[in-house]
């Protein structure tokens, strides 16, 4: 573990301290409870933040007549109040669990276990509160999955990324865990990744499914039915054309695999290069990472975009990384990252990606990722070289991206649909004993 990594944990770790734990008020009725973590509540409204992908869902499954209830997974960034509907925080709960966890049953920690088995109770003793009918989930710790599941309530994983396949090395270490480990459902919104924990979960007490993407479909209802043919204003701010980045976690020591490729961690140079010569042409949109917004131990990545546009007036950040995604690519005739999933939600509204990471290449740690999307034609895998990239934005400009008119009412039936037959599934809990807050 590197220097930079120590110094990140121990930034988190002390800055759970500055989050007490916080319970809410549990509402009448059938509860699905929502979880996730904070670096996933990536969207603010009003002043509250939320995940984008939870509050899809949850605005499909309000209109089925359930309420909504969110737990944030240890540790918690934000106050519990900041949080859209609010939401529990157990992080004094679960520094204690983890120091009981190291306590040597010879100096009377007892019997309760492993680290495992503390977590597990006490997500445990949080849901005999809460009752919930189901829990939606992004990333469930184990402790929660084995919770769930020895009450019977079922436990189903929104899948945050798209595009997995069966070369993805770090997610089939992930699903290599014992099944009771792991969610009842996982539910994904793309075609390469339900293949994928289609074949993953066969014979296994795991079953895959395949949904619409919730945000995706929250936005285009609110928008109502689309009936251009061509992206909004063909892509073009103040006589540019705009291309969206998006910024990639994983380079600045996180992941061996992906050190030294980015000399600064952040952001490679010849992406700046890009920007001095795309100057009169194009609009360049940064998008950060979620982590690199939201997470301790990333203030000098934010620094560091924050001071692009003094340099580069044709570079902006803060409107692409707080504004939907697929709003921004909407608006983008192209879509550059270095090896972010995000191009699967690029392809899913019509636009094409180049991904610049030579680790995709033959021979490379990522190698066969994406692959799918290569042979659809909406992803070309680039070289770090300025004009290859320039050529590369200005052949996306020239074909130009069409999109259908989006049916919304059709695709809303399909939503209510999916989500009455997975909560019909879920075993019902009894609701027969009353509730206290957690």
């Amino acid at each position: 573990m590197s220097l930079r990594t120590k110094t990140r944990a121990l930034s988190r770790l002390g800055h759970a301290l500055t989050v007490p734990d916080r319970s809410v008020a549990l509402p009448a009725g059938p509860v699905v409870l929502y979880s996730c973590h904070d670096v996933d509540r990536s969207m603010v409204e009003d002043g509250e933040r939320f995940s984008p992908l939870l509050e899809g869902i949850r605005r499909t499954v309000d209109a089925l007549g359930y309420q909504a209830v969110n737990l944030t997974h240890p540790f918690a960034l934000f106050p519990g109040s900041a949080i859209k509907g609010g939401s529990i925080t157990t992080n004094y709960r679960a520094l204690a669990m983890r120091a009981r966890a190291l306590v040597p049953r010879s100096l009377g920690r007892g019997d309760d276990g492993t680290r495992l088995d503390l977590e597990t109770a006490s997500y445990g003793r949080l849901l005999d509160r809460i009752k919930p009918r189901m829990v939606i989930s992004i990333q469930p710790p184990a402790g929660l999955c084995r919770a769930a599941r020895q009450r019977d309530i079922l436990i189903a994983e929104a899948m945050h990324g798209s595009n997995y396949s069966l070369n993805n090395k770090i997610f089939a270490a992930h699903m290599a865990i014992p099944d009771d480990h792991l969610p009842n459902v996982l539910i994904s919104f793309d075609d390469v990744s339900h293949a994928t924990m289609t074949t993953i979960c066969a014979g296994r007490d795991i079953t895959a499914l395949r949904a619409n993407d919730p945000w995706l479909h929250s936005l285009r209802s609110a928008r109502a039915a689309l009936v251009d043919s061509t992206r909004a204003n063909g892509g073009v701010r103040g006589g540019r054309k705009t291309v969206l980045i998006t910024l990639q976690w994983g380079y600045d020591g996180e992941r061996d695999f992906l050190s030294n490729i980015i000399p600064n961690g952040i952001l490679h140079p010849v992406l700046e290069q890009v920007f001095a010569q795309g100057a009169d042409a194009y609009q360049f949109l940064i998008r950060m990472h979620p982590i690199q917004m939201n997470q301790n131990g990333y203030r000098h990545h934010r620094h560091y975009i924050e001071a692009l546009p003094a340099r580069f007036p044709n570079v902006a950040w803060q409107e692409a990384s707080t504004r939907p995604l697929p709003l921004l690519l909407d608006e983008a005739i192209g879509h550059i990252t270095m090896s972010s999933s995000s191009v699967g939600e690029a392809a899913a509204t019509r636009v094409r990606s180049l991904m610049l990471c030579p680790t995709l290449h033959a021979g490379g740690a990522q190698y066969g990722y994406f692959r799918e999307l290569e042979t659809e034609g909406m992803v070309t895998f680039g070289t770090l070289n300025a004009d290859a990239i320039l050529d590369w934005i200005a052949r996306c400009g020239a074909i130009g991206t069409t999109r259908a008119v989006y049916d919304v009412e059709g695709r809303q039936a399909e939503e209510l649909d999916f989500y009455r037959a997975l909560l019909e599934r879920a075993k019902a809990v009894p609701l027969t004993h009353a509730r206290t807050t957690s």
